[in-house]
């Protein structure tokens, strides 16, 4: 039976928390799988022999309902932790290709962590690509942006800032064309477009949806990338 470990590690001050199920041989492929906004204790239930599951789990920012795993005030200690999650997994289970998934919230940090970790491909769905200065942002969602970066500029409040060259990651993409806030254009085509300028491989998937919710759940996402053959 696969058995799903609880474990803390200390950055700065911070006390970062994940949760790891190791699959049944070595240098089976990492999944990071980020959770959406409003935290919950429990983390994804997803596990199997066939992928190391990395699952962690961002209680911080604005009533600890999450930061985008970036991190509080300007300090984004997320930045340093997540390289370190990776290294401590890779020392248990092997250099295995690396893949992220994550919806809203989550599907930001998978974009954000594939690129800065070197993910062999991305699953993301409905994620923010821009935070602060987003009708998204005026229409309700400000309360929670505003504590991760303070008074500060930086660039990761926009994902096409960060990312600013081709990599070898695959993007997979799902939103739901009909969501309010021009949500589909700002958060979607726009970063679309981005990606498409720099002939960074990827699959788009648009739903004629009004709603902001999972589209493809974690298996389902996965038979994507082997439907691509991007497990090979």
């Amino acid at each position: 039976m696969i058995e799903k470990k609880k474990i803390e590690i200390r950055i700065k001050d911070k006390d970062i928390v994940f949760y790891f199920s190791s699959a049944k041989d070595k240098n089976k492929p990492i999944l990071f799988i980020f959770h959406g906004h409003g935290y919950n204790i429990t983390p994804a239930q997803f596990i199997s022999e066939n992928y190391n599951v990395v699952c962690p789990m961002d209680s911080y920012g604005y009533k600890g309902l999450g930061s985008w795993y970036l991190g509080e005030s300007g300090d984004l200690f997320w930045l340093e932790a997540m390289p370190e999650i990776l290294r401590y997994v890779r020392e248990f289970v092997g250099n295995g290709r690396l893949y992220m998934w994550g919806s809203s919230m989550g599907g930001y940090a998978s974009i954000l962590y594939g690129h800065l970790l070197r993910a062999h491909a991305v699953y993301t769905n409905i994620p923010q690509t821009i935070l602060l200065g987003s009708k998204y942002s005026d229409n309700g969602m400000l309360k929670f942006f505003q504590p991760i970066f303070g008074d500060r500029d930086s660039v990761y409040n926009d994902l096409r800032k960060v990312i600013n060259y081709r990599t070898p990651c695959k993007y997979f993409l799902c939103f739901n064309q009909l969501e309010g806030s021009n949500y589909f254009m700002e958060q979607g085509l726009n970063f679309i477009s981005h990606l498409h300028s720099l002939r960074q491989p990827m699959y788009i998937e648009v739903r004629p949806q009004s709603n902001h919710a999972k589209n493809h759940g974690i298996s389902e996402s996965i038979n994507l990338f082997r439907k691509f053959e991007l497990s090979k």
